[in-house]
Order: structure tokens, then sequence, then C-alpha cells
């Protein structure tokens, strides 16, 4: 049996959530629902600005990997993280975040100096979140920091598609890639946020490569963008020839997983969500848990679509203990 379920890559990142206005958002020329790269300055500059006009609701661990494989290991899951954090107080907080949740690292033992990424989630009361992000030490992410030989005791390699704005990154994934053909591992990958298609296709292309891999997840703008269509169905005939398996969340509309044979469509709680950060983050957790526990694609997906209905709940991109136990017992029993 392999000692991981799911061993990720992904940008470390330190969440910093503000409920602010659609004013604010539109004065600071922020676009709604997207992930927006920031350099330092810029960075600092809107800090203050949240900081004058809101008060910080939460800090936690992020980045789109690392709330999938927290998520996996709520459920009692197993995996490991290859990510890159600085040398300062948030580099330490994050590190312990991750390694509370039962997320396995080794950063501990890379000699890395300089800021860890921090990205500000700024919610809307229409609970949709936007994000504006400053990657700091892991803008820099790379094979260096892969410890690959974790790769061979996992089960699946999961790629977040955060890391394709960076050439280096591109370059350590299909390493990685690489080395799990060679391995037998399974691959799964997340288009991560609209925005890594909308401006990086050709990278996801790159990373994706010719060979179809075993499970993406998207959500369905991504879907619709990524094969340039207003229909889901065709939408899923191109992402079906990069992906075995392809899963796209629909918000209140559940999901649709798309396999050769067809879809399995699935509803979604009804819930008075506060806050989407981390959904689709979650969801991919949830099912990946499932998938490597054997349970079939339709309780798979109901249970990752529950998972995800709970997060939107609460502001932050993670579920408490009870809320964790409650589903097991659900789905499990």
């Amino acid at each position: 049996m392999a000692k991981y379920n799911v061993y990720g890559l992904g940008n470390a990142l330190v969440d910093l959530e503000f409920e602010v206005t659609d004013d604010f958002l539109a004065r600071q020329n922020i676009e709604k629902g997207l992930m927006t790269l920031l350099d330092e300055q810029a960075h600092q500059v809107l800090l203050d600005k949240l900081n004058q006009e809101f008060s910080l609701l939460k800090r936690a661990g992020g980045g789109s990997a690392a709330n999938s494989l927290v998520g996996l290991c709520q459920f009692g899951g197993s995996a490991f993280l290859s990510c890159k954090v600085g040398d300062d107080e948030s580099g330490q907080f994050y590190s312990d975040n991750l390694q509370q949740a039962g997320v396995a690292i080794r950063v501990a033992e890379l000699d890395l100096q300089g800021q860890t990424g921090k990205c500000m989630v700024m919610v809307t009361d229409d609970a949709e979140r936007t994000m504006n992000t400053y990657l700091g030490i892991t803008a820099d992410f790379s094979a260096k920091e892969l410890f690959i030989e974790e790769l061979a005791d996992a089960e699946y390699l999961y790629i977040e598609g955060y890391l394709v704005t960076s050439d280096i990154a591109r370059q350590a994934i299909l390493q990685a890639k690489s080395q799990a053909k060679t391995n037998g591992n399974k691959i799964a990958m997340t288009f991560s946020d609209p925005s890594m298609v909308k401006y990086f296709k050709d990278g996801l292309d790159e990373l994706l490569g010719s060979d179809p891999i075993d499970l993406l997840f998207c959500n369905e703008e991504e879907a619709l963008t990524f094969a340039g269509t207003d229909n889901l169905a065709d939408a899923a005939k191109v992402l079906l020839t990069r992906a075995k398996q392809v899963a796209v969340t629909r918000g209140a509309d559940g999901a649709s997983v798309f396999i050769a044979e067809g879809e399995v469509k699935v509803a979604a709680p009804k819930v008075k969500p506060v806050d989407t950060n981390g959904a689709g983050d979650m969801f991919a957790g949830a099912f990946l848990y499932a998938t490597c526990n054997g349970w079939q694609t339709a309780k798979a997906a109901e249970f990752a679509c529950a998972a995800a209905s709970e997060v939107v709940q609460s502001f932050g991109p993670r579920i408490s203990k009870e809320q964790q136990q409650t589903l097991l017992a659900q789905y499990q029993g």
C-alpha cells in the first residue's frame, strides 16, 4: 500500500481574508472573482488600504493544492506537499499549519531565505471570493523543492494550475510528470482559477501534454473557457482528449463528472454561502479521498459536493473536525 494517497505540487500561501464591498473592488480596479498576481510593492499598498477600510477576518494556510491535501487528510487520507516557504514568521506559521492538518512536508530541510507568499482574499456579500496574490519566495518554485523520491510512495501526483505562471515551476512539473509515468503513479491536475485558463492557456496545454492524465478538476467557467465554447457537453468532449476523467464543479448546481462512457451528474446540498474561497479545493480533496478509497464515481462526487457546501458556509478554506466527522459518518455509514 502506498504511503501517501497524494503527492502534491503547489504554491505555499498564507491567506489573509477580508470582507469587502463591490465598491472597494471597483475603486481599486480589481477584477472580481479572479486571482491576480501582484508584486511586493502593489501587495503592500493594497494590504494597507484593506486594513484601513476593513478588519482582517482570518489568517489561514492557503494555496490551492495545499487546501485540497488538507481536506483529504481531514477525512483520514495521507498526503505529501512539495512547496516553498521563506524564513519568516509566515513561513513558520504555514509549516506548522500544514503539519497540524496531517500533511507531510520537508521544507525544514531547505535553506531558503525570503518572504513567504501571501494571498489577500476579498469576499463580497454575494460570497464571491476575489484574490490578489504576492507569491514571494514561491515565485521561484523549482525542481530543487520536489523531493521527488517521495512520489514513489504515492498513488497520485496532483498538480496545481497556479504554478503555470512560472517557467521554472512548469519545468519542475514536467519533471515530476515524467517520474510519475516511470513510477506508474496516476496523475491529477486542477486548473485552480479562471484566470489561469484566460491568461495562461498555452502553459496549461504544456502541462497537460498529449498523453491524457487520469483526472482533471475545473469549474464550469474554466471548462468553457479552455474549450472555447458556451456548451458544457462540448467542452467535456475537448477536455476528455486531455484527461480520462473530468470533474467539473458547478456551484449551487452541483457537479458533473465526465468519462468516456458519459456524464455522472450530482446535485449540491442547498446552503446559504458566505465565502466561496476554497470550495473547489475542498471538492478536489474530498473527491481524491473517496477515489483513493475505491468509492464509485457518483458517491465520490456527492461526497465532494457535500464537503464543498460545508466550506462555503463560513469564512476560510477549511471545515471543522465536527463537520468532517459528520460527513464521513453520513457517507461511510
